[in-house]
């Protein structure tokens, strides 16, 4: 009789299936911590009491407008193509600058339609927010696959995978040394 697969491995299998539609599934959980971090900033700038209350009657349509510029700006910088569990230096580098370029784009498209009753402070804040609540995610999912494969592998040691190809002594030499 088999044991059912563990929490980790049906885990792992999910993440396998869902690898392939990466990149719109990628673009769509930034625009929804896009979306969350602009309502968190507003959250910061007007407090508990206020925040809902007020926001201009636009701001829907200004949050999708934020939302959409970010995205189009990480699609032209190739953010999408990232995969989150290699995610390090180089791509928080690359975030960082996507985002300062949208939150400028942004607030100079909102200046320009002289939506005066878009706190300024939100514009500013909003992609320094944006950014921290990005690369979260980005590092939680890098934790959350790093731990499942440790499970997985009964091992906390990094698991890399490597092809020998030869034949011969000097590839179970090879071996040999490896699994050591």
């Amino acid at each position: 009789m088999t044991t059912p697969p563990s929490a980790w491995h049906r885990l792992d299998r999910m993440l396998a299936r869902v690898r392939p539609h990466r990149r719109p599934l990628s673009l769509l959980i930034d625009g929804a911590v896009i979306a969350l971090c602009w309502n968190a900033t507003y959250l910061f700038r007007l407090g508990f009491e206020r925040w809902l209350h007020a926001r201009p009657t636009y701001d829907v349509w200004v949050m999708l407008a934020v939302v959409a510029v970010y995205l189009g700006v990480f699609a032209l910088v190739g953010i999408p193509r990232g995969m989150w569990r290699f995610s390090g230096f180089g791509e928080v580098k690359r975030l960082t600058l996507a985002c300062l370029a949208s939150g400028l784009l942004c607030a100079v498209l909102v200046l320009m339609a002289q939506l005066t009753k878009v706190p300024r402070a939100v514009l500013a804040l909003h992609p320094f927010v944006a950014l921290i609540g990005l690369c979260m995610v980005r590092v939680a999912y890098r934790m959350l696959y790093e731990h499942a494969r440790s499970q997985i592998t009964g091992s906390d040691a990094e698991v890399r995978r490597a092809l020998v190809m030869g034949a011969g002594e000097a590839a179970k030499r090879l071996l040999a040394t490896i699994h050591q």
